[in-house]
């Protein structure tokens, strides 16, 4: 019911967003700060209905509309490879901040993720135990950024002086 709902309001923003004349170079960017299925998931991986379909692993999701390169990108990625993908989807590559991931349109990018339980998701092949503490550390940071909504701006009070 929730996703059916959530699916009707995406689609509703999405058509009016295509009705403003700026719509060709609007990107929409649309993820969520957890997976979506969490108990619910062995029990569907199981069905018949879900076998297949559902992954057995916790992921979330990352859908990028009218985006200026089209891909399908099936490997693993994390969070912290979402910010640095978006820069370079709007041409931002000289920006002072690049995050502390890589995007997924970096050709030295590995497939691997790190999960909310510091579980290593993907391919380790190739990367060395240096490289995963560093993808360990990087998510802890970012979640704390997320979970604190970190880079919301700040209210600014204004008081007269006399």
């Amino acid at each position: 019911m929730v996703a059916n709902y959530t699916d009707y309001a995406i689609g509703s923003f999405i058509d009016y967003l295509k009705s403003r004349p700026d719509f060709d170079e609007t990107m929409i960017v649309i993820t969520g700060d957890h997976e979506g299925l969490a108990s619910d998931r062995m029990l569907l991986c199981q069905s018949k209905e879900g076998k297949g379909i559902v992954s057995d692993k916790p992921f979330t999701p990352f859908i990028i509309v009218n985006s200026p390169i089209g891909i399908r990108y099936e490997a693993v990625m994390g969070q912290i490879d979402m910010y640095p993908t978006i820069l370079n989807l709007m041409y931002l590559d000289d920006y002072i901040w690049k995050g502390m991931g890589q995007s997924i349109l970096d050709k030295e990018k590995k497939p691997l993720a790190v999960s909310p339980q510091m579980d290593l998701e993907g391919n380790t092949e190739g990367v060395t135990s240096g490289e995963i503490q560093r993808l360990k550390n990087a998510y802890r940071i970012s979640d704390l950024l997320i979970r604190f909504n970190y880079f919301q701006p700040k209210r600014i009070e204004f008081c007269e002086v006399h």
